[in-house]
């Protein structure tokens, strides 16, 4: 019985620990802390303009490869582009742009915490994009709504566009953005 009710203890105190770690791992958005790399992308002739993209990578990276994505259009459309993970020094310079770029995971309908707070600070003169990377085609509509909804409070902006990237249609979700955005 001794023996049974250990084992008991045991299992409970595993499971514990496995769900508070989760829980830091999200909660505290500790990928973030990773991102604080930065590249210039130049444009093949002149430049039209600056445009910097903002990234938290998240857990799998794929908010990473959106960004990567959204930067490789811009530069293609003539921006000179600046990609930077959120707690880059670039990522802490905010003028001079005319395109601002933020996004990230999306945990649980919640944009990642560092992205969140790098929304309040973004400039009222600036065309804003957010894009947000679900990882899931399950992404509903009232997740959408709800992440909206939250992004719109943080950014102080009326130039803000909104685009969630939903897994399997990066690519046409990233150009949506940036034509949305350049024109």
């Amino acid at each position: 019985m001794r023996k049974l009710m250990k084992i008991g203890i045991v299992v409970l105190l595993v499971l514990v620990i496995l769900i508070v770690s989760v829980f830091a791992i999200f909660a505290l958005d500790l990928a973030s802390y990773g991102a604080t790399g930065s590249e210039t992308l130049n444009p093949s002739g002149n430049s039209v303009g600056r445009a910097l993209v903002v990234y938290d990578p998240g857990l799998s990276g794929a908010a990473k490869q959106d960004a990567t994505r959204i930067a490789n259009d811009l530069r293609t459309k003539g921006y000179t582009v600046d990609l930077a993970g959120v707690r880059s020094g670039t990522a802490g310079t905010k003028s001079g742009y005319e395109i601002i770029i933020a996004g990230g995971p999306i945990y649980f309908g919640q944009m990642a915490s560092s992205i969140d707070g790098y929304l309040k600070t973004l400039p009222s003169n600036t065309k804003i994009g957010v894009f947000g990377s679900t990882g899931s085609s399950t992404f509903s509509q009232s997740d959408f709504n709800s992440t909206q909804k939250q992004v719109a409070a943080d950014v102080k902006n009326s130039n803000v566009t909104i685009k969630m990237i939903l897994d399997g249609n990066e690519t046409n979700n990233c150009a949506d953005l940036v034509t949305t955005l350049t024109e």
